[in-house]
């Protein structure tokens, strides 16, 4: 079996959820694509690729526009953690089950947005971090759930909107839950139902993103070192580079032996195998591609 990046695939399903957005009332932006990562031992692994809710084509790119007067002008990029979702399931070397505590997945969740900004060499965008005030800061939950309730108003660059039932993977893709780790949604600024390229980039430009891992799939853990477990700061490192832009790439694939190979191996390869969360050469580079020449 092998997966490797690719442009993506068109998804009815988020197209669906695309039409829900706007029955919400939300018309200032549009839903562009959905970038999943996949567990290698999950029977999925092969699908992972870029959902795009847009029919409209399947090359879809966006870029946030650094000083973009619809965000407040700001330099920075700004996220949040939304505290108010489902706790990570983990378990013991007993195969005891309990729940990661926020204290334990908040810090983590900080590391993997902040390593984006620390450890390049091109002049990465500063990370302002936005207190959770108990107001709901994402809605592509509320969306897909079908809860107007849980519909809420984003006001932080990105989201960090936590760890969701297995509903809300399956809603995504075709038994979702039982592949997918986490997901990062890309909402892009639009005039008159079409999307914006006000720096005229050659890019959509973004509005927001939110990222949502999967609670009931998979056993998550913030030790690295404890074997079965799904490091919530490797995939977290990996989501927090698609909110910056970054796509998937590199080559996975599985030998006739059983062992996985990678060409090259990189915190953005969209097969997560086991935990990586220092960022190499490739993620460094495409990242500089982006944002070396941002303002």
């Amino acid at each position: 079996m092998s997966v490797s990046a690719v442009t993506g695939t068109y998804s009815p399903e988020l197209d669906q959820i695309r039409q829900g957005l706007v029955a919400s009332g939300v018309t200032n932006v549009e839903l562009a694509s959905a970038e999943i990562s996949v567990a290698a031992d999950s029977a999925g692994w092969q699908g992972a690729t870029t959902l795009f809710a847009n029919n409209r084509t399947h090359t879809l790119s966006s870029a946030f526009v650094p000083r973009d007067p619809r965000r407040g002008g700001r330099a920075d990029i700004s996220y949040i953690v939304d505290e108010s979702n489902e706790l990570a399931i983990s378990r013991t070397p007993a195969n005891v089950r309990f729940n990661l505590t926020k204290t334990e997945l908040e810090p983590a969740i900080d590391a993997s947005m902040l390593r984006w900004q620390n450890q390049p060499s091109c002049g990465a965008p500063a990370v302002t971090k936005v207190a959770y005030t108990g107001a709901d800061p994402d809605l592509i939950d509320g969306i897909v759930l079908e809860d107007p309730s849980r519909i809420g108003t984003p006001f932080a660059d990105i989201t960090q909107a936590g760890w969701l039932s297995r509903t809300f993977f399956d809603r995504i893709a075709p038994s979702g839950s039982t592949f997918i780790l986490g997901v990062t949604f890309t909402f892009v600024w639009t005039n008159n139902g079409v999307p914006t390229d006000i720096d005229r980039d050659g890019r959509q430009d973004v509005a927001f993103r939110e990222i949502y891992y999967n609670a009931g799939g998979f056993f998550w853990t913030t030790d690295p070192t404890f074997p079965g477990g799904v490091d919530v700061q490797s995939v977290a490192t990996h989501e927090s580079g698609h909110a910056y832009g970054l796509g998937h790439f590199g080559y996975v694939f599985r030998d006739n032996r059983g062992f996985i190979h990678y060409a090259p191996k990189a915190v953005m390869n969209a097969v997560y195998v086991s935990s990586f969360r220092d960022l190499v050469g490739t993620d460094n580079a495409s990242f500089c591609q982006l944002w070396a020449n941002a303002e």
